[in-house]
């Protein structure tokens, strides 16, 4: 990274802000506009005009970027482009998205694992919501609304896992997927798209299992995940590794107690054992990094 020129359309939304602070930090030429557009920033030296979901068609900005020939790509497109080369673990679903994508975070910071990440909201406690470096994976929590105007293709699918994670399926009527048909068949898709020699994680719950039982690839490893067992003793919740191992985390509720079992399943596959992994999550108080 370092020595591009970018600009970016409708960096009113967070993860578009965060993309250009982390380009700008690596050394690149980064201009941006939100509401009021300027296209006079889109010059035929770009090397690319990073379009947000929100922009549209007749988005002045994106027609100059056309007349020019400047390559046009979505944040996730283009954040897949910068990290091409490192092992991707998408975090997807309906819910406990971030939850998860923080727990990964923590217990890979807590070991010194080296580690980018893209996080789609910001985390109060983390002063970043993407870190871009030359470390070689990066963790991502992936979205699923379209990617731009250009591209009607979900966000979680653009970025080519290699490590894939499906935390729920909650449909609600909306533009994108007006039928729950529409929008389980995006996880179908993300099924399929994980490669050979992938991993797949996912809620072993319906609706999860109804998406994914219609394809069975013998070449990508399928892990499911159940709620985390518990104990109380003395007041204090203990997370249950079996009858006689017990760990005591901070986090509450049989939702936290989902987004740990994925989050576990997942750090085994980057090196982390369980007893790394308990160690490191007893440390978690709902922020990380």
């Amino acid at each position: 990274m370092g020595n591009r020129k970018f600009h970016f359309t409708g960096a009113d939304d967070l993860v578009m802000q965060e993309l250009a602070q982390a380009l700008q930090r690596a050394g690149d030429q980064v201009t941006s506009s939100g509401p009021s557009w300027t296209p006079d920033k889109v010059t035929a030296d770009l090397n690319a005009l990073i379009i947000s979901p929100s922009v549209t068609r007749d988005n002045p900005e994106l027609r100059k970027a056309q007349e020019l020939k400047v390559p046009v790509n979505s944040y996730p497109e283009f954040f897949r482009q910068l990290c091409r080369n490192k092992h991707r673990v998408v975090v997807a679903g309906s819910s406990g998205k971030t939850m998860i994508t923080l727990l990964i975070l923590h217990v890979l910071n807590h070991h010194n694992r080296k580690f980018d990440y893209l996080l789609a909201r910001q985390v109060p406690g983390v002063e970043h919501s993407i870190r871009l470096s030359d470390a070689p994976i990066v963790i991502i929590e992936g979205q699923d609304g379209p990617c731009s105007v250009l591209d009607p293709t979900t966000r979680f699918l653009k970025y080519q896992h290699h490590i894939g994670l499906i935390s729920g399926i909650e449909w609600q009527e909306s533009a994108a997927y007006p039928t729950k048909a529409d929008y389980t068949k995006q996880f179908s898709l993300f099924e399929t798209s994980t490669p050979k020699g992938g991993v797949l994680i996912y809620f072993d719950l319906e609706p999860v299992i109804t998406a994914l039982g219609k394809v069975n690839q013998p070449d990508v490893l399928y892990i499911p995940y159940k709620t985390h067992a518990s104990v109380y003793d003395g007041g204090q919740e203990y997370l249950a590794e079996s009858s006689s191992e017990r760990h005591p985390f901070k986090l509450t509720g049989k939702h936290n107690l989902q987004n740990i079992s994925a989050a576990k399943e997942t750090v085994k596959k980057l090196g982390i054992t369980p007893s790394m992994f308990y160690e490191a999550v007893q440390h978690f108080g709902g922020k990380s990094i």
